[in-house]
């Protein structure tokens, strides 16, 4: 008796998962919205990291001078 009760139970899952695979594959706009949802997140991300590169203090840049007294054309 017990046996019955898992493998219909086995039966269930299996018919539960292929239900869900056959509705995503007629709806696939509620999928789209998930995706949308994960690349927006991951694209705000990127966005904070950037803001906070931009906001930390910049490095002075080098200067190539030739040395003391060097003037090109003299």
């Amino acid at each position: 008796m017990a046996d019955q009760n898992t493998d219909a139970a086995a039966k269930l899952q299996k018919l539960g998962a292929r239900l869900r695979a056959g509705f995503a594959k007629q709806h696939p706009a509620q999928h789209l919205e998930a995706v949308r949802g994960a690349v927006r997140q991951q694209w705000e991300m990127e966005q904070r990291t950037k803001r906070t590169k931009a906001a930390s203090p910049p490095t002075p840049p080098k200067s190539k001078s030739k040395g003391p007294g060097i003037e090109p054309g003299v």
